[in-house]
């Protein structure tokens, strides 16, 4: 087992060995791509070969298939256009009446005339006219004790 995690460990070292001998060799072979990566200019790939056909090979029924299915595509574009304007005048118009609805609420509590408040009663619990005449018809005089 030690055999094998030695044998690794010597040929991980033998290749990071090899490949740092290989860049001292060839300082500049990175460099020489990283110019036409970074500018982009790396060889196009012409438009016959990826498998679109340039306009000149359609015929005349393809050239007119396509341009009817570009008006239908443009009419419902228009047609969406049209259909999002409508759903914004008709999302203001909500707005402004809300708007309206609060202002005409507001003018309408305005209007009220306030509350005020009468005075408080002076009588607390039990003690009017009716609660004292209660009180003497229920009236139980007590006796006192003798003073002596």
């Amino acid at each position: 087992m030690t055999g094998v995690v030695s044998d690794s460990a010597k040929s991980a070292k033998n290749l990071a060995k090899q490949v740092a001998r290989q860049i001292a060799r060839e300082p500049l072979e990175v460099l020489k791509t990283a110019g036409q990566q970074v500018a982009a200019t790396e060889r196009a790939v012409p438009p016959q070969s990826a498998g679109i056909p340039s306009p000149k090979e359609f015929s005349p029924q393809e050239k007119a298939k396509i341009e009817a299915q570009g008006l239908r595509q443009l009419a419902a574009l228009e047609q969406e256009i049209r259909d999002i304007q409508k759903r914004k005048q008709q999302e203001v118009a909500f707005k402004v009446q809300q708007e309206q609805a609060i202002a005409i609420q507001a003018q309408a509590e305005k209007k009220e005339l306030p509350k005020v408040p009468s005075k408080p009663s002076r009588r607390l619990f039990g003690f009017g006219q009716k609660a004292q005449a209660e009180k003497q018809k229920t009236r139980v005089e007590k006796p006192l004790p003798p003073s002596g």
